[in-house]
């Protein structure tokens, strides 16, 4: 799982005495928020700092788990008025997840920017999901799970070839398959031609959905959130439209599974 932002908000179980003694006097309103985990501020808002803006707790500029500036350029100041939007909807207590546009533009900041080592290691662990991606290996039974692959997987490579010129290989069944290399170079040239913060969202895309292609179509704007859902949980799915929804399990998974896609899909709007 991806060492967040939200992530690093700690829990009153893990706090100590002096767990609160190392952290006098704090730093800023972040160390302040992940000690307490509780909302201390009145008021989140972007600041312009010319050609950059800095999304603010109090009028103080808020800072990623390794201490960076949350600064965007200018021309993403949408996305800086979601993030603030974030902090200035959580109540009493903070909720990580409901913070997932902070963390997406933190892992950003604090893991892509300025940093081609990191860029490229996640790009090559990223790569590597076009062998397994869920995609690839279509059944050929029952009915209704070859309906759903139809309906939700096919127009996915049906883009990819028409979109990049590229024919990805479908198994059917477990057996194996794997991709050739030219098509591997040209998707990862395609990813490594992204933003940070197109990177960030992208990775989280693609492990949210445990597919290369699904989290390459969100971050392109090339599938609905909605879409991307089904196209994620298109077994889970089956399986619930046959035995039924396990309550409390499956529909907190959907919930969390589509604010993630969301983020992902949000983040390189008005860019």
């Amino acid at each position: 799982m991806l060492r967040t932002l939200a992530s690093r908000i700690a829990s009153p179980s893990k706090l100590t005495a002096r767990s609160f003694h190392l952290s006098a006097p704090m730093k800023d309103q972040m160390s302040r928020a992940e000690v307490s985990g509780k909302r201390f501020w009145e008021h989140a808002s972007v600041k312009d700092l010319g050609d950059r803006v800095a999304v603010t707790l109090d009028g103080r500029t808020l800072k990623t788990p390794a201490g960076n500036p949350l600064t965007l350029p200018k021309d993403q100041m949408n996305l800086a008025l979601m993030i603030a939007g974030e902090w200035n909807g959580q109540k009493a207590l903070l909720k990580s997840h409901s913070l997932p546009m902070t963390s997406l533009v933190a892992r950003a900041i604090d893991g892509f920017a300025g940093n081609e080592q990191g860029r490229q290691e996640t790009l090559n662990r990223l790569t590597k999901f076009l062998d397994t991606d869920s995609i690839c290996y279509q059944q050929d039974f029952p009915e209704s799970i070859v309906k759903a692959q139809k309906e939700h997987w096919d127009p996915i490579l049906k883009w990819v070839k028409v979109e990049y010129g590229l024919d990805i290989k479908v198994s059917q069944g477990i057996s194996f398959v794997q991709q050739d290399d030219d098509v591997k170079q040209r998707l990862h040239d395609i990813v490594s031609s992204m933003t940070d913060i197109e990177l960030s969202a992208f990775e989280r895309a693609t492990l949210t959905a445990k597919s290369f292609l699904i989290g390459l179509a969100v971050v392109k704007r090339h599938l609905s959130v909605e879409k991307a859902w089904t196209a994620a949980q298109l077994e889970v799915l089956d399986q619930i439209e046959r035995w039924g929804e396990v309550e409390d399990s499956h529909d907190v998974d959907r919930e969390f599974v589509k604010s993630q896609l969301a983020s992902a899909r949000l983040a390189n709007l008005g860019v």
